[in-house]
C-alpha cells in the first residue's frame, strides 16, 4: 500500500509564499496555477493555496481572530544546509523565533515564521 502525506496551508499572497518556500527554504516547485502551489518530496506534498478560495462562512474565517495562522501547529522541514537557510531568512528579514540550537536528539534547528505567520522549524538532516 502506498501512502502519500499532504499538508495544505492557506496563504494571503501566493507570490510571497513561493519566494519563501522556494527561494529561502529551498523546496523544489512541482506545479502551480494562479491560486495554488505544490511542492513534492517522496511521499509528501506541501500545497499552498490562496485564502481567496475560502468562502466568507468557511470554518477558518470564522475561527481566526488574529492575522497569525496555524496556531498550535509546527511545520518541520529538514534541509541539507541549515546555515544557508538561516542566512537567507536573516538576509530577507523573516522573523527568527528561535536561533539555531542543537537538540537532545542530535539534530540542529531554528524556528522562523513564514509570510503568513505559520511556525516553521528548519532542521538539519
Amino acid at each position: 500500500m502506498s501512502v502519500l502525506f499532504r499538508v495544505e496551508l492557506y496563504v494571503k499572497n501566493i507570490e510571497d509564499s513561493l519566494a519563501f518556500y522556494k527561494d529561502i527554504i529551498g523546496l523544489e516547485l512541482y506545479g502551480r496555477n494562479e491560486r495554488c502551489l505544490r511542492f513534492n518530496y517522496d511521499c509528501f506534498s506541501l500545497l499552498l493555496t490562496s485564502d481567496e478560495v475560502l468562502k466568507k462562512d468557511h470554518y477558518f474565517n470564522k475561527q481566526l481572530s488574529t492575522s497569525m495562522k496555524g496556531s498550535g501547529f509546527e511545520f518541520i522541514i529538514v534541509v541539507e544546509s541549515i546555515e544557508a537557510v538561516y542566512e537567507r531568512c536573516m538576509n530577507h528579514r523573516y522573523p527568527i523565533i528561535d536561533e539555531i540550537e542543537t537538540y537532545s536528539w542530535d539534530m540542529r534547528g531554528f524556528k522562523v515564521a513564514d509570510p503568513d505567520g505559520y511556525f516553521i522549524r528548519v532542521t538539519s538532516g
